[in-house]
């Protein structure tokens, strides 16, 4: 327990200094009878970091700042309405401190937000979320983009072809190695086919991660086998 709390906290004590000092600002919709709560950083302007709004067709939506994006760190990542909904659900079940921190916000806020997402049907917070890992902060574009970058990464730094040489030498040439390449990629398939099926709980822990990047190394295992020179 002692151990939870201390990451909580670390997590917590770790937002962006440019999220210091929010404030919250009520925006009318076109219905008279329904509000939203905007959360936002006192030196960023409407529009920006923190803030919240609704789209169009009423959809509450949070602007926070990027953490993971190198070299963008002024980049705002959208957190939807549904978004929210997924990670308050199981398998994740955020709890309100962890909602604070995924929306980089201080604990003096909370109330606030519970207000928020209570006035936009999102009434049923935890008091302890189930699951804690280094996705939690993670909003789900930045995870995408995570498992995005790897393969980027692999697919280009990895001598994917100096591998596939020896590969197929070590097995007699294409000639012997190529009925079991064959089979090999077809089995590698119909196991992404499997893992993607089931992957939902994991995908969900981990924000689109897991199908993401289950499937780049398996692409990559495809092309190692499946590569010919002519």
């Amino acid at each position: 327990m002692a151990g939870e709390v201390e990451i909580i906290e670390e997590i917590l004590n770790s937002s962006s200094s440019a999220n210091e000092e929010e404030i919250v600002h009520i925006i009318q919709s076109s219905d008279e009878d329904t509000r939203a709560a905007a959360i936002g950083d006192t030196s960023i302007t409407s529009g920006e970091a923190g803030e919240a709004s609704y789209h169009e067709n009423k959809e509450l939506v949070f602007w926070v700042p990027a953490l993971l994006m190198v070299g963008r760190e002024q980049q705002r990542i959208t957190v939807t309405q549904n978004e929210l909904c997924r990670r308050v659900e199981q398998p994740e079940c955020l709890s309100q401190t962890m909602l604070l921190s995924l929306l980089r916000l201080s604990k003096e806020k909370g109330r606030e937000l519970k207000q928020t997402l209570a006035k936009n049907g999102i009434k049923k917070l935890t008091s302890k979320s189930a699951v804690i890992s280094c996705f939690t902060k993670l909003t789900e574009t930045e995870a995408a983009q995570l498992a995005e970058d790897f393969f980027y990464l692999a697919s280009r730094n990895l001598r994917l072809k100096e591998i596939n040489r020896e590969i197929i030498a070590s097995r007699g040439g294409w000639d012997q190695f190529e009925t079991q390449a064959n089979i090999t990629k077809e089995l590698l398939q119909d196991i992404l086919k499997e893992i993607e099926a089931r992957d939902i709980k994991l995908s969900l822990m981990t924000h689109g991660f897991s199908p993401l990047i289950i499937r780049a190394v398996i692409d990559i295992l495809i092309e190692i086998i499946t590569f010919r020179e002519t």
